[in-house]
């Protein structure tokens, strides 16, 4: 009778966060709700039963019109933020379309009937932008597993061929890397770790990877990685490394309109130090790793509104891309 006792009031509590003040529950709706579980109640005890809940510190509300019930105000997450969740998921491009749809429909048992209706309504997930890769959720799964146990991972990893197709990378080659951090970046998860041939952090499109396995090595100490060593940001890191592409740090100087200070800023961090030229625009100095991702970033935007004034290595290498674009069209 005791069991019995303790689901009743775990069942009620349950139905009871799926209400909210538009969408309350009454006594009547508590006892039906408790015999499709399998348990019969009176009146008395659920009211009971409620008190209980309240007296345990739920915030569970008596309307002003006895007959429609009770509703809790104190749900694990507000509609509002469950919507937020739903957006990210909903547009995040390396989740398949089914495991989408999965997760969001969990967000909606967690949510009030208010909050439900707003994600079943508002919440639009494209299948076309989806990634088809099935594997992505066990990479992710492997590589926090690793990362919680301290374990070393090994998998092989693709890149596109010539030809728009993938292909295994260096011929299927076998990386083993000490992960250390599961990031999204750019639409994208990314495992930033070291690779036992080198000293310094390196990242893979988690998406990219297969046959990934945890092996019993442990990984290697954080102080022996390059960038580890002291106040080691994960946010400067993903920063400088634009696009996530790696490539060694350079100090950057670049000449820019105030239009595109927002786009700077995302980019290289809200703290960065500009200095006010006129003529609407700013000098700043920031750190990037250079490479291709740091080009493809440059040049998105026009001479007027980006100028790169330090290194020169990176003014000959825009010029030179500035100048194919010219030749060919």
């Amino acid at each position: 009778m005791e069991g019995k006792t303790k689901e009743k009031l775990l069942y009620i509590l349950e139905r009871l966060k799926k209400t909210d003040e538009q969408h309350p529950a009454n006594t009547n709706e508590l006892i039906a709700y408790l015999e499709e579980k399998g348990i019969s109640a009176e009146r008395k005890s659920v009211a009971r039963d409620v008190e209980a809940l309240r007296g345990a510190g739920y915030s569970v509300i008596l309307c002003d019109e006895l007959k429609k019930g009770y509703y809790m105000t104190d749900q694990l997450f507000e509609d509002y933020e469950l919507k937020i969740i739903a957006d990210a998921v909903s547009g995040a491009k390396f989740i398949t379309y089914d495991d989408s749809k999965g997760i969001i429909d969990k967000l909606c048992e967690l949510s009030t009937p208010t909050g439900e209706e707003i994600i079943r309504e508002q919440i639009f997930v494209d299948e076309k932008i989806k990634s088809k890769n099935k594997k992505v959720r066990y990479n992710i799964d492997k590589v926090i597993t690793a990362i919680k146990n301290g374990k070393r991972i090994t998998f092989q990893y693709f890149e596109i061929a010539p030809d728009g197709k993938l292909q295994l990378k260096r011929e299927g080659h076998t990386y083993e890397i000490s992960p250390y951090y599961l990031c999204w970046s750019d639409d994208s998860y990314f495992l930033i770790g070291n690779s036992k041939s080198h000293d310094h952090l390196i990242h893979f499109h988690v998406e990219m990877m297969t046959n990934v396995e945890i092996i019993k090595t442990p990984i290697r100490p954080r102080n022996e990685i390059e960038e580890l060593r002291g106040n080691f940001s994960i946010g400067e890191y993903i920063r400088r490394s634009v696009n996530m592409y790696g490539g060694e740090s350079i100090k950057l100087v670049l000449e820019c309109s105030e239009k595109i200070a927002k786009d700077v800023r995302r980019e290289f961090g809200e703290e960065i130090i500009t200095k006010d030229i006129g003529e609407n625009r700013f000098k700043t100095e920031v750190s990037a790793a250079e490479g291709e991702g740091l080009i493809r970033w440059l040049m998105q935007f026009s001479g007027e509104d980006l100028k790169v004034i330090e290194p020169e290595n990176i003014k000959s290498a825009m010029k030179e891309r500035a100048e194919k674009m010219y030749k060919m069209y």
